[in-house]
């Protein structure tokens, strides 16, 4: 199985989106993820096959429950990562530990923890100029290309494997 570490901020969303929709009554998860960027995600599993574990630290509240939602909508898989007192390295590292059937993975991401090590760091598409900060550009269409290239396109037994 490959997985894509997903966090929200910076990633589905970015400075450009809440700019555009400052003002307007959006309710619901479209307040504060922008379905472009989700759409550009969707693109990424579509090539690869892989499934989307979600790190944000909102993964437990309801905006959290609402991009889970959201990303079932799009006929993604789902999962997310155990609590583990926001240390996104040991919460993502615990996913893997109980996933052992994990081939590849790849983790999305605006900021570099403390938390992760070697291993993790060379897995990070680190996205978004905003570091914590600031939303940033969020996911582009450079690091769909960069998901496929690390992750590679799924293959026929993929696809097999899906379908049961």
């Amino acid at each position: 199985m490959k997985v894509i570490f997903l966090d929200k901020d910076g990633v589905l969303n970015s400075d450009e989106y809440f700019n555009k929709i400052e003002g307007l009554d959006i309710k619901g998860i479209e307040s504060d993820v922008d379905i472009e960027k989700v759409k550009l995600l969707k693109e990424s599993v579509d090539a690869t096959g892989a499934k989307v574990v979600v790190t944000a630290s909102a993964r437990y509240t309801t905006n959290g429950k609402l991009l889970i939602q959201l990303l079932r909508e799009q006929q993604i898989l789902v999962d997310i990562t155990p609590y583990i007192n926001n240390i996104r390295g040991k919460e993502i590292k615990q996913w893997l530990a109980e996933n052992p059937n994990t081939e590849d993975f790849v983790i999305l991401d605006d900021e570099i923890f403390d938390s992760y090590d070697d291993e993790l760091m060379k897995r990070l598409i680190k996205i978004s100029n905003g570091n914590g900060i600031s939303f940033g550009e969020g996911l582009q269409r450079k690091d769909v290309q960069q998901i496929i290239e690390r992750l590679g396109r799924k293959r026929q037994k993929d696809e097999e494997e899906l379908e049961i």
